[in-house]
């Protein structure tokens, strides 16, 4: 792990050159650590690292890029032990979807991808973001874990992508829906959002009819009042704010980009039904 470090912190200081590295062992040791509870480590050096080699100077080929996408969301990293909470699993599956937007920002740009290959990626990923338990946003003496907030930006890659149809979108925001819907705490570390985020590109995508998207709407408003139910007065504050929080954020970006008049008069609506005062 030191001689990791100590490789990272050389090539950050010579502006990310990788001239005379051995790129897939790198990668091979990069991956090994990317849940390391050294946040040094796994924020600023391993991702800042993997964001320069696969985005910024662009080095590694369709075929590197194809076997990290692999090994990102394969069971020892995306599903490493997954349904675990308030462990340190959480940075590998956490790191590792962090990885997935890099790699189809890239295929949005030079189409190397094929759609078996991105629809297998969308199913992954959609089953991670289901069953991902530990929300944690910073964990003190290890930094950030930000599982959701780190998904979200996946999801919302995932909803642009050329390959996904009418009916991923529409399962996509169910998904969305379900995490949103969360009352153990308020999100403080932009997981609503990054989460709203998705939510707008999959009704900017334009495939999905206003009734779909009103549909959505109104099954989030009843799942909200249901829930409330059936927890505490402060956890059923946690939920409003959580999904109210959410709604702002989705109302003004389809608002500024002129997208859904529809949507945005029923998200006043909804928002209306559950202000406090």
């Amino acid at each position: 792990m030191e001689e990791l470090k100590r490789q990272l912190v050389e090539i950050k200081k010579n502006d990310y050159k990788f001239t005379g590295y051995n790129l897939d062992k790198l990668i091979s040791e990069m991956l090994k650590n990317i849940g390391a509870t050294d946040s040094e480590l796994r924020d600023e050096l391993i991702y800042r690292t993997f964001g320069q080699m696969i985005v910024t100077k662009n080095v590694l080929n369709k075929n590197q890029l194809k076997q990290l996408l692999d090994i990102c969301v394969d069971d020892q990293h995306l599903f490493y032990r997954l349904g675990e909470s308030e462990t340190d699993s959480v940075f590998v599956r956490s790191f590792s979807v962090l990885i997935v937007p890099l790699i189809l920002n890239v295929d949005h740009r030079y189409s190397f991808l094929s759609e078996s290959e991105i629809k297998y990626v969308q199913k992954r990923l959609l089953a991670y973001v289901r069953n991902e338990k530990d929300l944690r946003g910073y964990v003190v003496g290890k930094g950030g874990a930000h599982a959701l907030a780190h998904a979200a930006d996946a999801l919302e890659d995932i909803a642009k992508h050329r390959y996904i149809e009418e009916d991923d979108l529409t399962e996509l925001l169910e998904i969305i829906s379900a995490k949103i819907l969360f009352s153990n705490s308020v999100f403080t570390h932009n997981e609503d959002e990054r989460l709203a985020l998705s939510a707008f590109s999959t009704i900017d995508r334009g495939l999905l009819s206003e009734q779909q998207i009103l549909n959505w709407l109104n099954k989030l408003k009843f799942q909200l009042d249901t829930q409330k139910k059936l927890v505490s007065d402060l956890n059923g504050l946690y939920l409003k704010l959580n999904v109210r929080n959410f709604l702002y954020t989705l109302y003004f970006r389809l608002l500024y980009n002129n997208v859904g008049t529809t949507p945005q008069k029923e998200i006043e609506k909804i928002l209306d039904s559950i202000r406090d005062f």
